[in-house]
């Protein structure tokens, strides 16, 4: 089924903007929440996430058009990739001893001394594309260092413990303040862009540390304090549902939260890359507006993130515009009990809604 890639509003009283520029190729793949594309309107710019992962299949509006129309389809996006499916001709096969790499791809390791022999691809059927070369520079690893894929471990449990109550909790978060807040970021350059599931990283972690009573992990048949703010995602890759964590984000800064994310995204896992006390499940792309997950080992608790989208709120007794996305905390009631979790909620909130303390590090 093909998906529209809609031109999104960066604020309420947003009509037009001007689509700045494409992050990604006709014929390439990429995953949901995977920045784009890059728009701009008066007071800033944003990024135009993919909806769905599949391969980008036309561009509808060039890079550089003015006055595009807030909801117009500037892009399509088809499940894939077929080895066909590429603006670049036929899947390329790999000639002995060569590494499957894109052109782009190859220039950079040229350009910067870097072996791709032994790095990892998260291209379509395993070639290495630009993004990987720029994850492992951004991480100052050798090849010979990056992470190797452990996906057999991450594969996400499917039972629950024996005995256990799952409770659930929701807040709706207004995403304006952070929207304008990750276009500045994102205004620097980086590479790769800072998404929004990064931020929702950073502020769940920030929350586990403030809210210590929530940050509970499992210790056998028993639970105790966590150590530090682990937070893992739910990623669906190859048809399997992959959990990998970013340990102490907390102690992380977003560049660095985007950079594990592209490397999780490819594929390249760490060592111990399945712990973790939370769990982010994100729908949104899938245009769930909020949803009730469940918690399974090793987790105590799980955030459902929904899609973000526009609502009429009453600010001041007068009705708004304002982007909120619904968030929902599931919890194991023998680790962590109703008061711990709201207190979590609220920290997540507050952070999300006043997003300059996302630059803690």
């Amino acid at each position: 089924m093909v998906i529209a890639i809609p031109m999104p509003s960066i604020e309420p009283s947003m009509r037009t903007g001007r689509l700045t520029r494409w992050l990604r190729r006709v014929g390439d793949f990429v995953e949901a929440g995977e920045p784009v594309a890059e728009i701009a309107g008066v007071h800033g710019t944003m990024d135009v996430e993919a909806p769905q992962s599949g391969v980008l299949s036309h561009i509808l509006v060039a890079a550089g058009a003015e006055a595009v129309a807030v909801g117009a389809e500037i892009g399509r996006i088809e499940p894939g990739p077929p080895p066909h499916f590429s603006a670049r001709g036929p899947a390329e096969t790999a000639a002995p001893g060569r590494v499957p790499a894109s052109p782009r791809a190859r220039r950079l390791a040229r350009e910067s001394g870097f072996d791709l022999s032994r790095l990892a691809g998260g291209g379509p059927n395993g070639r290495i594309v630009e993004a990987d070369v720029r994850a492992a520079l951004a991480r100052g690893a050798r090849p010979e260092e990056a992470p190797r894929r452990q996906g057999e471990s991450l594969r996400l449990p499917v039972e629950a413990a024996p005995g256990m109550l799952q409770l659930h909790l929701e807040v709706d978060c207004r995403l304006d303040a952070l929207e304008i807040f990750r276009a500045r970021l994102n205004g620097r350059g980086l590479a790769p862009r800072v998404s929004l599931l990064d931020c929702m990283v950073k502020a769940l972690a920030l929350a586990l540390a403030r809210t210590p009573k929530a940050n509970v992990a499992r210790a056998g048949a028993g639970f105790e304090p966590a150590p530090q703010a682990d937070v893992a995602i739910a990623l669906v890759r190859d048809g399997d549902i992959l959990a990998p964590s970013f340990a102490a984000a907390d102690e992380m800064n977003l560049e660095e939260i985007a950079a594990a994310r592209a490397d999780f995204v490819a594929g390249r896992f760490g060592p111990g890359a399945r712990a973790g006390v939370c769990l982010i499940a994100n729908l949104g792309a899938f245009g769930v507006r909020r949803f009730l997950p469940a918690v399974f080992p090793p987790w105590t608790s799980v955030l459902g993130l929904g899609a973000a989208e526009q609502r009429v709120i009453v600010e001041q007794g007068a009705p708004a515009v304002a982007t909120l996305l619904s968030a929902t905390l599931a919890i194991d009631r023998r680790a962590l009990d109703e008061p711990a979790a709201a207190a979590l909620l609220a920290a997540f909130k507050a952070l999300i809604e006043a997003p300059e303390g996302l630059a803690e590090r």
